[in-house]
């Protein structure tokens, strides 16, 4: 959808609510949540089971986890896809083409406004602020 429409990155792209579910579910206790499984190459996503009963932390990353409304800690790294392009090139995971790029600076304008949601800050140097609480 991104390729035939640029403007079709953002939030909504992200199942926010079913995460946050998993993340009210092993809150309350639950043994195992449902996860997403993507599968890039066959444009297909199923759903995996995950055993977190034994578990304390369940930790939620991800481009848009500062919107979690059951996450108790969110931390915001001060960085843009300009800044990590050569980590990004290292792990070799990601297209470098014009197109990602474009997808990741559209990202980055949605992200940085979710900076005050942080309650941990870490600045592109690595250094780290306690934001809140």
């Amino acid at each position: 959808m991104r390729r035939k429409n640029i403007d079709q990155v953002g939030t909504y792209e992200v199942k926010l609510d079913f995460l946050d579910a998993n993340l009210r579910s092993f809150k309350r206790g639950d043994d195992s949540i449902y996860k997403p499984l993507v599968d890039y190459d066959a444009d297909r996503i199923t759903t995996e089971v995950k055993e977190v009963g034994k578990y304390g932390v369940l930790i939620a990353e991800g481009t848009y986890t500062t919107m979690l409304e059951f996450a108790d800690f969110r931390i915001f790294i001060d960085r843009d896809y300009r800044q990590t392009y050569e980590d990004r090139k290292r792990r070799g995971r990601d297209r470098m083409e014009p197109f990602f790029e474009d997808v990741l600076e559209r990202e980055h304008e949605i992200i940085s406004t979710h900076r005050n949601r942080a309650d941990l800050l870490i600045t592109s140097d690595y250094e780290s602020t306690v934001l809140q609480g």
